[in-house]
């Protein structure tokens, strides 16, 4: 009865010895690491842009993508029951504003008022907020770096 699956397997598959020879003749894949390529690392990213918070157009141009602003913070402002924080960095209707919803609050231990009055970097996601005011939302302090005291 043993020669029945030796039957089955050369005529469908081909003899065991012959698969051994093609598989030792045939060449073993190079592995990627081996390749003349380098591999992608997560340092070779390209750096964030940085855009002055005055330059509208530019903001316009990078909205939906990652970028940093930087600019002097005018003023620290609150929104109705104190569930939202804004830094305005320019006319608080019209210009530049990082956000911060009441759920962050807890991770900016120190506050907000000491963003007031200093070059600030902001780093996040740029948004347009209702066709008229670019803003971030900020989740994070590592979203926040003071940069310097303002003028």
């Amino acid at each position: 009865m043993k020669v029945l699956p030796l039957i089955i397997l050369v005529l469908f598959g081909g003899s065991p010895l012959v698969q051994a020879q093609e598989e030792a003749a045939s060449p073993a894949p190079t592995p990627a690491a081996e390749t003349s390529e380098p591999a992608a690392t997560p340092d070779a990213a390209a750096e964030l842009v940085v855009i002055q918070a005055e330059d509208t157009t530019a903001m316009q141009s990078k909205v939906g993508s990652e970028v940093i602003i930087e600019g002097i913070v005018k003023n620290v402002g609150k929104g109705p029951n104190d569930g939202i924080t804004f830094l305005n960095f320019g006319d608080r209707k019209t210009g530049f504003v990082a956000v911060i919803f009441r759920p962050a609050y807890d991770k900016f231990p120190e506050g907000f008022d000491k963003y007031a009055n200093q070059k600030v970097r902001v780093k996040g996601a740029l948004e347009n907020f209702r066709d008229r005011q670019m803003q971030m939302k900020i989740f994070t302090p590592d979203q926040l770096e003071i940069v310097a005291s303002a003028p």
